[in-house]
């Protein structure tokens, strides 16, 4: 006797869609389990690179309070979380012109930064004015702000030819005794310009200036030379150190953040570029010519500013010639009245000073060269206002140890 079931029956077709919806269903799990095994990855990967960046930041902020730490500088590295030592950051301080090169890495290399830095600037104090035991007489339209180091006879107000002065006057609360002498550089300041003239192992360039570029976060820096003086119709960027020995820098070129290393530099009228200068004789800056933030002067011998001439950074005139310091008749510096210096201006000599002067100026002597005469320790037309922003060159006398980001590098 035949045994029959009974209820639904399921035909043979049924079992493999089954199994293929099973295995759709399988694959989908797998690709929204690999999906999310991925988002996690990158999750992970971008809290590191978020955390790598902190420690830089971390870092920075270290070294702009204790710059001169050896456990920071360490070869070793340093340990930022002595629970956390992944938490190590590696930093390398170089020159580059008076500003200094900080190399920050973490040491899972995640993190690297190249950053051009500075001496925090105290806004306050605007002229330092070396004792000579005279009074420095103010006249025109002099408007001096901030903290004032003076000669211990102070200021007179007196006139410049009939030009009376038209300011007002100084609050005795304002004024600080300063030194007859000029307060001291850094001790290796000299020896590292005077490396920045050595022509070892020096580049030579084509006839006519190409396009360079070179990144700061490489070890050894471009070294080059040209024979022509015009420097023209051309692109130069980064770490590049550009020599020559009369160069005249055209409006058509652009240059950033080179430094520029020459016996006589003159930038031509237009010109825009971000550059250090570095003389052994004469810096001439054009009418309408201008140096971009951070950029600076060097001159051993004489610097001049003509009119509209901006230069955002600083101006160094260190003059070794013994007879030039002592003549009286012979002019360091010259600034006209409608130049403008922002930042750190310092003048070992004698200087004509006009124009605003946003930051700080040491002088040992300033003079005024009409064409009717010679006025002795004046100030003619020139203002001084205070500048919190601007960052002061590392090692130039100005006193300051706290350290400030100027730009970060490529």
């Amino acid at each position: 006797m035949a045994l029959r079931l009974s209820g639904p029956r399921l035909r043979a077709s049924v079992l493999p869609i089954v199994m293929a919806i099973s295995i759709v269903l399988l694959i989908s799990l797998l690709g929204f389990m690999s999906l999310w095994e991925q988002e996690r990855l990158h999750f992970i990967r971008t809290q590191r690179i978020l955390q790598a960046q902190a420690n830089v930041r971390s870092a920075v902020a270290l070294y702009c309070r204790y710059p001169n730490s050896k456990q920071l500088l360490s070869a070793d590295g340093y340990l930022l979380c002595d629970t956390m030592p992944a938490s190590r950051v590696f930093l390398r301080r170089t020159s580059w012109g008076l500003y200094e090169l900080l190399h920050v890495a973490t040491e899972d290399s995640l993190g690297r930064a190249c950053i051009l830095m500075g001496c925090e600037p105290v806004a306050s104090r605007t002229l330092y004015y070396a004792d000579n035991r005279m009074s420095v007489i103010l006249s025109g339209r002099t408007e001096l702000h901030g903290t004032l180091y003076l000669p211990r006879n102070g200021v007179a107000y007196g006139r410049m030819e009939t030009a009376f002065y038209q300011g007002a006057d100084i609050p005795r609360t304002c004024i600080r005794q300063s030194r007859a002498e000029l307060p001291e550089m850094g001790n290796s300041i000299e020896s590292r310009i005077d490396s920045l003239f050595v022509y070892a192992g020096v580049l030579q360039a084509p006839d006519h200036p190409v396009d360079l570029s070179k990144s700061f976060l490489g070890e050894a820096h471009v070294v080059t030379c040209i024979n022509e003086t015009d420097i023209a119709n051309c692109l130069m960027r980064g770490h590049i150190v550009f020599r020559g020995d009369e160069l005249r820098i055209d409006s058509t070129s652009k240059i950033e953040h080179l430094l520029v290393v020459a016996r006589k530099i003159v930038v031509d009228s237009g010109a825009r570029i971000t550059a250090q200068l570095f003389a052994r004789d004469t810096v001439i800056m054009e009418a309408r010519s201008r140096l971009e933030y951070p950029s600076g002067i060097w001159s051993e011998g004489y610097v001049e500013l003509k009119d509209q001439a901006k230069v955002n950074g600083y101006v160094v005139v260190k003059n070794k010639d013994e007879e030039l310091l002592r003549s009286s008749s012979r002019v360091c510096y010259y600034q006209a009245r409608t130049a403008r210096v922002r930042g750190l201006l310092r003048v070992e000599g004698f200087a004509q000073v006009q124009g605003i002067i946003s930051g700080y100026a040491v002088l040992q002597q300033a003079n005024y060269c009409s064409p009717r005469g010679y006025y002795k320790n004046m100030l003619y037309d020139c203002t001084l206002l205070e500048n919190p922003i601007t960052v002061m060159p590392v090692d130039c006398g100005v006193g300051l140890t706290y350290r400030r980001e100027i730009t970060r590098l490529k």
